[in-house]
């Protein structure tokens, strides 16, 4: 790992890479395995061969027969070719079959050159042996290499899995809280408008009652203003003067509510004398002014033009 610091969550294809780099190394294992075994057999198989030559060698050197060696030929050649591919180097293990084989036609002829010959085959295996167990002590050593650094990765998976699960669980804590803070403002929000809409609504019926009131009020003075404007129209007619338009009229109409809702009173202007509470002046030609006053059904003329 080289002490290499883990990516941080969501790298889907660094994992896969990670497991993919773990099957790899599965594989290399099984297959130093299948050496290691292999291997194994080799040794077996260069022991037992080894032994056999040697006793044939003897055999031979104490006068056994060729015949002898020719089984002995055969078998170095048939296990030699039992040999087949399986361990590295069979090349070798060839070469001390057929050294076996030749050692076996010439020991009818020449003893001592079949001895050296077997001597040859002997320290050939032994270099043969010495190659093997220095493979296997390479593939153990790879093999303690795969454990460990797949024992590490694991543990490096496992505390990068429980930060990240506690990472979540704490995101998943904080929003939960974020949510019922975010419900209890709303249900506030919420009870305050619905005051609000209370209060407006008390305002409202106020407002309404205090309307309703005023017109109450006032109606009795519309009613009166409206007799008083009647009764003007009709006196004007009487003594020939124009009659005020029905706008003018409105018009002083609402100002005399205004006034009467004041508590004020209207006072006339003109030579001739003003129109007392709840009358009206009217002004006269000429320079000369009159007046009408009216107060509580009562009427009286102010002073003729000249």
């Amino acid at each position: 790992m080289n002490n290499n610091v883990m990516p941080s969550a969501g790298h889907y294809a660094d994992m896969q890479t990670l497991m993919q780099s773990m099957e790899q190394l599965s594989g290399w294992l099984q297959q130093n395995r299948e050496e290691w075994l292999g291997l194994q057999e080799g040794l077996s198989r260069v022991e037992r061969m080894t032994g056999v030559s040697l006793v044939n060698g003897g055999a031979s050197a104490n006068g056994v027969s060729g015949t002898d060696w020719a089984g002995a030929r055969h078998l170095g050649m048939n296990a030699g070719l039992a040999d087949g591919g399986d361990v590295e180097g069979d090349g070798e293990t060839n070469a001390v079959a057929s050294a076996m084989a030749t050692a076996g036609d010439d020991v009818e002829s020449d003893q001592p050159q079949t001895l050296t010959s077997l001597t040859h085959a002997l320290h050939t295996s032994q270099s043969r042996i010495a190659t093997l167990e220095h493979h296997v002590n390479t593939h153990e050593k790879l093999n303690q290499m795969y454990e460990s650094t797949l024992s590490e990765t694991t543990s490096r998976l496992r505390s990068y899995l429980f930060d990240q699960q506690n990472y979540i669980i704490s995101i998943h804590k904080h929003y939960t809280s974020l949510l019922e803070q975010s419900r209890s403002e709303t249900v506030e929000a919420q009870l305050v408008h619905q005051r609000w809409q209370e209060s407006l609504g008390r305002l409202s019926e106020g407002v309404r009652g205090a309307f309703g009131e005023r017109e109450e009020e006032r109606r009795p003075w519309v009613g009166r203003l409206k007799g008083v404007r009647e009764e003007n129209r009709v006196l004007r007619r009487k003594v020939g003067w124009e009659e005020v338009p029905e706008e003018d009229s409105e018009a002083e109409e609402l100002e005399e509510v205004a006034r009467r809702g004041r508590g004020a009173s209207g006072v006339g202007n003109g030579n001739g004398p003003g129109a007392a509470a709840r009358g009206e002046g009217l002004q006269g030609g000429n320079g000369g002014g009159s007046g009408v006053g009216v107060e509580s059904g009562r009427t009286g003329t102010g002073g003729m033009p000249s």
